[in-house]
């Protein structure tokens, strides 16, 4: 059976790719802007290695990295580019089956400036386990660094030498944490003939009670309005992005 998985996982690999390059609505549609990279240097003396950064545009979070120190991050790529709609999504398929390749899917490390100013977002939440010493983050971020290089779990496998993003923020709790590190949150996908299993969702990071909302902004209070009452600051308006539609993991 594992040449039916290997198909299976090629073809779920090409939809995603395209469908995760297409991308969502822009800024005119959703009336939230575009992240710029130097927008967030103001957030990165707030910041501690081994902080969750959950991203992601229209409003939802659909992406999740962690904080490594010196405005740098781990996280796991499925698509170089978003935002390229039919056309772009379409031309980019045709350069991969002809060989071009990609420098930034899989696990990566790169700094929170370079990762804004090649994919747009327009949401972000900061995360952090409150028990999670200087030591503890040391030791998971290790882990992550010896897994940089390896290739995005396109069809979602636990246990295999791929990995999707929410699984790095996984791997990183259970490195630095070990039996204390928090049961991240699951939900189940089923696509006819190419997936039915449990998958670990950035969004639902949220709801973890072990982990405290550090900072967001306000495309994320709007959304998440629920989970992030605990933030200071006033209160986020009612108005929420219309038809948003997540893109990446």
């Amino acid at each position: 059976m594992g040449w039916l998985q290997n198909i299976r996982r090629e073809i779920l690999r090409f939809l995603l790719k395209l469908m995760w390059t297409i991308g969502g609505h822009h800024d005119s549609v959703d009336g939230l802007p575009r992240i710029r990279g130097g927008a967030l240097q103001s957030l990165l003396p707030k910041l501690a290695p081994g902080d969750l950064l959950l991203l992601g545009n229209n409003g939802l979070l659909s992406h999740i990295g962690v904080y490594i120190g010196e405005g740098k991050m781990i996280h796991s790529m499925a698509t170089e580019k978003t935002m390229r709609g039919w056309l772009g999504s379409t031309r980019d398929a045709i350069a991969r089956m002809l060989g071009a390749s990609e420098r930034f899917t899989g696990v990566i490390e790169e700094t929170l400036d370079h990762f804004f100013e090649r994919f747009e977002r327009d949401t972000w939440v900061v995360l952090r386990h409150p028990e999670l010493s200087p030591e503890a983050a040391a030791r998971g971020i290790e882990h992550l660094h010896a897994l940089v290089g390896k290739p995005y779990d396109y069809d979602f496998m636990p246990g295999d030498d791929s990995y999707y993003c929410t699984e790095i923020a996984d791997a990183f709790l259970r490195a630095a944490l070990g039996e204390a590190a928090p049961v991240l949150p699951t939900t189940h996908h089923r696509v006819p003939l190419l997936l039915d299993r449990d998958v670990l969702e950035p969004a639902k990071v949220l709801e973890l009670t072990e982990l405290q909302p550090v900072a967001a902004n306000e495309a994320a209070r709007q959304r998440y309005a629920e989970h992030l009452r605990s933030l200071p600051g006033p209160a986020p308006s009612p108005r929420l992005p219309a038809e948003a539609t997540a893109e990446q993991r």
